[in-house]
């Protein structure tokens, strides 16, 4: 099972994302959260996956200025990664009025830079992104499960993000 957890940082909190309404920043890590639905304790992997979010936060917004810099940080700077347990981080910019998720930031693929996924599927037909904001946009915080194709594999695997 594959997950991620994200954070959320208001309106405003980049000069550059001033017009959007949520900005998220995600990791990815491919093994399961027995804490993800509800149980008090986060699982070692759990933990370290909040800390690169914690620490990619804060480098985002110390360099907001600067998303090329933010960019390479992601693809090379180990506090933002763990590829032995494939923790990575990506970014989405949101804008349901335009009906986008701008991808701003992406550590394993950065060919995705600056795609709208708004309209993205998953294999079996959620729009996820409108998932993402609308679970973030109603509850500040939780977990989304889904199907996705895994991006170095090429198989559909659960996966669970946190927001």
């Amino acid at each position: 099972m594959e997950n991620h957890l994200t954070t959320s940082v208001r309106k405003g909190a980049f000069p550059m994302f001033r017009h959007l309404t949520l900005f998220s920043i995600f990791v990815l890590f491919l093994c399961y959260l027995p804490a993800a639905f509800g149980n008090e304790t986060l699982s070692p992997v759990a933990r370290q996956a909040k800390s690169i979010v914690e620490a990619a936060r804060a480098y985002v917004e110390a360099h907001s200025d600067d998303m090329e810099a933010v960019q390479k940080a992601l693809t090379t700077d180990p506090r933002f990664r763990d590829d032995s347990k494939g923790l990575y981080i990506f970014m989405h910019a949101y804008d349901p009025d335009k009906q986008e998720a701008i991808c701003c930031g992406q550590g394993i693929r950065p060919d995705l830079l600056g795609r709208n996924m708004w309209k993205l599927r998953t294999p079996n037909g959620r729009l996820l992104f409108h998932e993402f904001f609308d679970l973030l946009e109603k509850q500040g915080q939780g977990w989304i499960e889904y199907k996705w194709l895994h991006p170095i594999r090429k198989k559909v695997q659960s996966k669970q993000s946190y927001m």
